[in-house]
């Protein structure tokens, strides 16, 4: 029974045999097809010739073609920014050494000093893994977080103290022209904008030279809003300054059409005495602190204008001499409310046929301002009860009547 099993064992090994031989011969031939140019070459070119096959061995290029393709490639590459090159050729390195290998040879015939250019920084870019490498880029971040800190520092100082501590840490050596532009591009660029028209012209020069090209672009967007916006508070300031103190204290202190910002420039702008008076009317004593705050930040903003030098102080003064005369002629209102109309009008009369001084104020040992018994008696007729003033009126001549009620701005009867 053994015997006829080993007996019909024979047979299949006869079989296995060849099938092994050209299972080594195909492989062999694969490896061969695949590594040998010239073979691989010489086998697409038979089976082109056969039937159903040999259309699809048409479709495989050529040698010939093949390094056409790779002269193109390669002239591509070379025409192409660094930074796009190299990425290119990083990830074809991976995927096809054998080509990579090929095309940076035929690079290197087109232009030599260019492809060893691009070759060694491939390296170093691969170099970014090593130890090394990874610790000068975690130095780097480290100095990119320190250099954003230090932006939002300097915001929180405001305007005038971003200024002054940038100008103050250059003249000092505490900070070089490159790392202010790293930290003036971390400031949104109204802002960086206003901070470079303000500061020191040689050092933001300077600055505006280190800084990035899309960066400066937007700062100098930002510089041409920023002095148009100058331009028009200086007009409005012009404007304000010819109305009448009521209307135009009426018009300012509407908070939905003026920021306190945009008064401290108009008012910066303005007559200091004009600016007073139209201030001394505001009705909310913690707003007009706020443009009183803004008024001095104009002025330290632009202290080498000689237009502006001084003019908060000037106006805090003023403002202080206005209450005084305030308190005056509510003195005088209250004393001329005892009175009957016909004692009113014999005063009218009296103080407005000339134009004596009543009194000087004081604002400092340069500047006053005068009131004329005028002035005084206007101002006065203003504030009576409606009833006294009318009878006061009506007591006056046609002429003087006429013309009081368009000095106190009573309408025409």
């Amino acid at each position: 029974m053994e015997e006829n099993v080993q007996e019909m064992d024979k047979p299949k090994k006869k079989k296995r045999i060849p099938l092994m031989v050209i299972g080594v011969l195909l492989t062999t031939f694969a490896i061969l097809y695949y590594t040998n140019t010239q073979i691989s070459t010489m086998t697409n070119n038979i089976f082109k010739k056969l039937p159903i096959v040999g259309e699809r061995f048409e479709q495989i290029p050529s040698l010939k073609e093949k390094e056409e393709r790779k002269n193109k490639l390669a002239r591509y590459y070379l025409t192409l920014d660094e930074d796009r090159a190299i990425d290119k050729l990083i990830i074809m390195e991976k995927e096809d050494k054998k080509l990579y290998e090929d095309i940076i040879m035929k690079m290197k015939k087109y232009d030599l000093s260019s492809t060893n250019e691009l070759v060694q920084k491939i390296r170093d870019k691969k170099i970014k893994k090593d130890i090394l490498q990874r610790e000068i880029d975690s130095i780097e971040q480290e100095r990119a977080l320190y250099i954003e800190e230090l932006s939002k520092n300097y915001t929180k100082l405001g305007l005038l103290g971003t200024i002054q501590g940038l100008e103050q840490n250059i003249i000092d050596l505490n900070l070089n022209f490159e790392d202010a532009a790293k930290i003036i591009e971390k400031f949104k660029p109204e802002y960086g904008a206003k901070v470079l028209y303000y500061m020191d012209q040689n050092i933001s020069q300077s600055i505006n030279e280190n800084l990035s090209q899309k960066y400066f672009k937007d700062i100098q967007n930002q510089t041409q809003l920023y002095k148009k916006y100058i331009y028009d508070m200086k007009t409005l300031s012009d404007i304000y300054s010819n109305k009448n103190i009521e209307e135009a204290s009426m018009q300012l202190q509407n908070k939905n059409a003026y920021s306190a910002q945009n008064l401290g420039t108009i008012f910066a702008n303005m007559d200091y005495l004009q600016a007073s008076k139209i201030l001394c009317e505001f009705e909310d004593s913690d707003y007009l602190d706020s443009v009183l705050k803004e008024i001095k930040l104009f002025e330290q903003l632009n202290e080498n204008e000689e237009t502006v030098k001084g003019i908060s102080e000037d106006i805090n003064n003023t403002l202080k001499v206005l209450e005084v005369y305030k308190r005056d002629l509510k003195t005088l209102k209250l004393s001329y409310e005892k009175m009957n109309s016909t004692e009113v009008s014999d005063l009218v009369n009296e103080m407005t046929s000339s134009k004596p001084k009543y009194k000087e104020y004081k604002i400092d040992e340069e500047k006053s301002f005068i009131i004329t018994e005028e002035d005084l008696m206007i101002e006065v007729l203003k504030q009576l009860k409606p009833k006294l003033l009318s009878e006061v009126i009506s007591n006056l001549d046609n002429k003087k009547s006429a013309e009081i009620s368009r000095k106190i701005g009573l309408p025409k009867q």
